[in-house]
């Protein structure tokens, strides 16, 4: 990230503006798409998907399909987000960045506002 936040910042209104915000859009939400094609290949090769959680993870008790359902709201739903606020900055570089704020903002305290979305986003995916 420190790399990704300096080509930003060297970037801001500047013509190359777009390509430091597109950088930095792949820094931030590059892990979710890298842990989302990893799961995806190991589920089509028919690999193992499952995930050993640590005893104070909030999963721990759960059933392995509520668990699986979990991962795609911590994995899929950031490396949508991603795909579409670094497509966005192409076409618009403040759009993608107030994105990227909102997300950012949001990871302050991840486990709370996870717990509370996730009983509701599970139900949701079936």
């Amino acid at each position: 990230m420190p790399f990704g936040a300096a080509i930003l910042a060297e970037n801001l209104n500047t013509p190359n503006m777009k390509w430091g915000v597109f950088y930095f859009g792949i820094c931030l939400f590059g892990q979710y798409w890298t842990a989302s094609i990893q799961r995806l290949v190991l589920f089509m090769i028919k690999g193992d998907v499952t995930i050993n959680w640590t005893d104070d993870f909030i999963l721990t008790g759960k059933s392995r399909d509520y668990q699986n359902k979990a991962l795609l709201i911590f994995n899929g739903f950031p490396a949508l987000l991603g795909i579409v606020l670094v497509a966005a900055c192409l076409l618009n570089s403040w759009v993608a960045l107030a994105g990227y704020m909102l997300y950012i903002f949001t990871l302050a305290n991840p486990v709370k506002s996870l717990n509370k979305l996730l009983p509701t986003l599970t139900k949701i995916i079936k």
